[in-house]
């Protein structure tokens, strides 16, 4: 099989990038939770991993508690219930503040399509 120096390198940087986003954001003061897959008993925190297409990836993960109380009211059809609504309301507000610190140390964010996660992208380089 050839050798790939192109993708051996992008590997690196995909790498470095993770490295120095999960140092800034513990940092910053935030739990950085341990890479995938978590237990049932995870404590919450941020995740920051590379994903399938090796883009560092952010999310916000609640407590092992909250995710199991919202999941049974969510598997009940009682959508309307007050734990549904914390669940909800801590994933996107943390979400926000993760993207907002992590902008104004110069990185670059994109949310994705579905979900509350997104991407992080080094800091723009001048020429």
């Amino acid at each position: 099989m050839p050798h790939d120096d192109h993708t051996d390198n992008a590997g690196r940087q995909a790498e470095l990038l993770l490295e120095c986003v999960r140092f800034d954001l513990a940092s910053a003061g935030f739990h950085v939770a341990p890479p995938q897959p978590l237990t049932d008993e995870h404590q919450g925190g941020v995740a920051v991993y590379l994903d399938d297409d090796r883009q560092v990836t952010i999310d916000w993960l609640t407590h092992g508690r909250l995710d199991a109380a919202a999941l049974d009211m969510v598997e009940a059809d009682r959508l309307e219930e007050d734990v549904v609504t914390r669940y909800e309301t801590v994933l996107t507000t943390m979400n926000t503040a993760l993207d907002e610190v992590l902008r104004s140390f110069g990185y670059r964010t994109r949310r994705q399509l579905f979900g509350s996660s997104f991407t992080v992208q080094p800091p723009p380089t001048t020429p």
